[in-house]
């Protein structure tokens, strides 16, 4: 058993939590986001060429398009970007399954590959169903929309690590959540900022495009350079959801810190091997 592998089953309060996250991005970068990058590669891409299309059609003063035409390249690419989130959450998850059961902590892109394919419907339906419960609860009423937000948001780790149904992984996650919502809440906004200011830098190349068409104008004769413009841009930018590898893992170690916190299963495996 490889003694540098990150333990999972542990009691952390917040620094901890944070410190845990960024240690295992830190441990597993390259075949983490490598994995996270192949894989996700094609949602990404096209989300970033229909925003860079609805952008540069929102910006052609020339030719005044119709929106409902422009509505078409934003609604595409706000698809392609869920369906990258999806598959991050996929295969961020699926690496951390590997390197679990990896004896080493030793693993290949392969293996991350494997796995994601036997997660996704799973990770997917789950991920309709959250949206849906979490989407009633905010129609209805803000507060419990917030409340099942945050609580559902341990569903993914709780069903691939249980083994339990979706109604089962529900009421696994509300008992986890008590008495711990606000300190989940917190970690999620912290790490949500996080993410924020790293994704901030992807987005200059954007604004840098925006301030050209403004300030030159859109005419038939530029209006070929700046669409491509747009289109690269917003590529560069559509790679901040790859960050979101940060939140989901921050998740699955709060997970981890729940359980321990109240059923103590790696103290009792520590006393076990004693014996």
């Amino acid at each position: 058993m490889n003694q540098n592998k990150i333990e999972f089953r542990k009691v952390r309060d917040f620094g901890g939590l944070l410190n845990a996250t960024f240690d295992y991005i830190k441990s597993n970068f390259k075949i983490l986001f490598k994995s996270n990058l192949l894989i996700s590669a094609p949602a990404i891409l096209l989300a970033g060429v229909f925003m860079g299309l609805y952008q540069s059609s929102m910006f052609n003063f020339a030719d005044y398009p119709d929106l409902q035409q422009i509505g078409i390249p934003f609604l595409l690419s706000m698809f392609f970007m869920l369906l990258s989130y999806l598959i991050i959450t996929v295969v961020t998850y699926s690496h951390l399954m590997v390197y679990k059961q990896s004896e080493t902590g030793s693993f290949d892109i392969d293996d991350v590959w494997q796995m994601a394919k036997h997660n996704f419907f799973m990770i997917l339906f789950s991920g309709i169903g959250y949206t849906i419960i979490a989407g009633f609860g905010f129609l209805f009423l803000i507060i419990p929309g917030v409340y099942l937000s945050i609580a559902l948001s341990l569903i993914f780790i709780v069903r691939l690590e249980e083994g339990l149904g979706f109604f089962e992984a529900i009421g696994r996650c509300i008992r986890l959540i008590k008495d711990n919502w606000w300190f989940t809440f917190g970690l999620i906004i912290v790490v949500g900022f996080i993410q924020g200011f790293l994704g901030g830098i992807l987005y200059i190349p954007n604004y840098v495009v925006m301030v050209f068409a403004v300030f030159t104008g859109v005419d038939g004769e530029s209006g070929g350079l700046t669409k491509i413009l747009y289109i690269i841009s917003s590529i560069i930018t559509s790679l901040s959801a790859l960050l979101y590898v940060i939140s989901t893992l921050a998740i699955a170690f709060q997970y981890y810190n729940l359980v321990e916190r109240k059923e103590a299963p790696g103290l009792l495996q520590q006393i076990e091997n004693i014996k």
